[in-house]
């Protein structure tokens, strides 16, 4: 029964997961014609892909950050 349970689940996942790849490819072909006919979008689209990357990199650094005092505190009462 656990076997046909994981096929149907790896099924599902595979036709998500195939369409989650349509629609991307939809979007990007759809960002690429607006960028050959606005240019200025490109640089519009660059630059709120930095404010997301330094974003996520400031997110990524706090929650390190985070752990790292925990862990410490860890070593600090067992080490």
């Amino acid at each position: 029964m656990e076997r046909i349970h994981f096929i149907k689940e790896a099924k599902h996942s595979t036709h998500a997961l195939a369409w989650q790849l349509v629609v991307q490819g939809v979007v990007m072909i759809f960002l690429g014609l607006l960028i050959v006919l606005y240019p200025q979008l490109l640089i519009l689209f660059f630059a709120f892909a930095f404010n997301l990357m330094g974003l996520g990199s400031i997110v990524a650094a706090y929650k390190i950050r985070r752990f790292a005092k925990k862990f410490d505190l860890f070593f600090d009462l067992f080490g």
